[in-house]
């Protein structure tokens, strides 16, 4: 498993993008948010493509946000990386207490997180962007 994280530099909050076909190891690098132990991951996430969770880095502590893609050919779906980003910008906003109604900086966050997974896709990441 590869994580790619991102830092969208003004806002105090990561982004990592992992493509795997399992999602148990991500319990050994992240916390839930509230920095509970992550339990049931396999379990709660096996009937799904992708998924979004806000999380807490363990090594260094970091609040952001995990896009789990279960393979490559998922971020080809621009359907999906679209739902998956908009979850991942309203977690972020949910972070830093911003409301959505302002529309252009949270349209921004999606487009960014969107171009993240397309990097991601591409091959295409430098180190920690």
């Amino acid at each position: 498993m590869e994580i790619h994280e991102f830092d969208p530099v003004i806002y105090p909050y990561k982004l990592w993008i992992i493509i795997d076909k399992k999602p148990t190891l991500i319990s050994d690098k992240f916390n839930e948010y509230d920095g509970t132990p992550i339990e049931f991951i396999e379990r709660d996430t096996n009937r799904t493509a992708a998924f979004t969770m806000p999380v807490i880095r363990k090594e260094k502590p970091n609040y952001g946000v995990i896009i789990f893609f279960r393979s490559k050919r998922s971020l080809s779906s621009y359907e999906l990386v679209a739902h998956e980003s908009s979850h991942a910008a309203k977690f972020l906003f949910e972070h830093i207490s911003a409301g959505i109604k302002e529309h252009e900086p949270f349209e921004y966050v999606i487009g960014w997180i969107a171009g993240c997974c397309e990097k991601v896709k591409l091959n295409k990441v430098k180190q920690h962007e």
